[in-house]
């Protein structure tokens, strides 16, 4: 048998989770490297299958101007505040990316005044597939993406678009973030 114990059956949460680590090591390796294998390779002067290596600023954030803050209040009156400062999406050679990101978070009870919380920082490694004109970003969670759902975006020249959703105290909320090329950032 292929478990430890010869007189005991594995558990259900046990085989569940080996065949989630199963597909996610499939899904970080094999899945993008034939997704690259397969996308068309551009003629002289054609437009690009990929976006082209290099770092991605945030310009916009759902069609505004960094920094962008979302303000929710509880049915307590306890109002919650994330800033969106930058982020930084550099896509790498083998289909891998690194992003950056610089935000602020304050929490201020019924009645306080909200402060202004130090900038703090969040970077995730991970691969793309690219598909068309599609890109889907899989976090590693060995590399800051525990806990991260997979994105799916979109590229045009030297833009990328990806839509996420965060929580902002008991609220939910979907945005749309504009990455713009920069070929000044390394």
């Amino acid at each position: 048998m292929w478990w430890s114990a010869p007189d005991r059956p594995p558990s259900l949460l046990f085989i569940m989770r080996r065949h989630l680590l199963l597909l996610a090591l499939l899904a970080t390796s094999v899945v993008p490297a034939r997704l690259a294998a397969q996308s068309p390779t551009p003629a002289g002067g054609a437009k690009s299958a990929e976006p082209a290596l290099g770092s991605y600023v945030s310009s916009r954030l759902n069609n505004k101007p960094l920094p962008v803050a979302d303000l929710a209040t509880d049915d307590k009156g306890v109002q919650f505040v994330i800033e969106f400062d930058e982020l930084i999406l550099t896509v790498r050679p083998n289909h891998e990316f690194r992003a950056a990101l610089r935000y602020r978070q304050t929490l201020a009870t019924k009645g306080e005044k909200i402060g202004k919380d130090p900038l703090q920082k969040m970077t995730v490694y991970g691969s793309i597939v690219v598909l068309g004109s599609g890109l889907r970003f899989i976090p590693d969670p060995k590399r800051g993406g525990q806990g991260l759902r997979i994105l799916d975006g979109t590229f045009t020249g030297k833009t990328i678009d990806v839509p996420f959703d965060y929580r902002n105290g008991s609220v939910s909320r979907r945005a749309q973030v504009t990455l713009v090329l920069n070929p000044n950032i390394f």
